[in-house]
């Protein structure tokens, strides 16, 4: 069974080499990147991450009312 290996791997090749081609490559000029997150300026995300943070207060200060262990009085 190895002698058959040998003898196939000495002979011809079972792989040709792949021709070399030459490519043309051509860069896209794509400009800077973005700077803006989700098209925010950066006073515009200031303002949207306080308006979340008091939404979480408020749910949380409401989920903690609904169960009772936060009484207004």
């Amino acid at each position: 069974m190895f002698d058959e290996l040998r003898q196939l791997s000495d002979g011809e090749a079972l792989f040709e080499e792949p021709e070399e081609y030459e490519y043309e490559y051509q860069v896209e000029d794509l400009g800077p990147p973005p700077r803006n997150f989700l098209g925010l300026t950066p006073g515009q995300r200031f303002v949207l991450s306080l308006l979340l943070l008091g939404t979480v207060i408020v749910m949380g200060l409401m989920g903690l009312m609904v169960t009772g262990k936060l009484a207004i009085f």
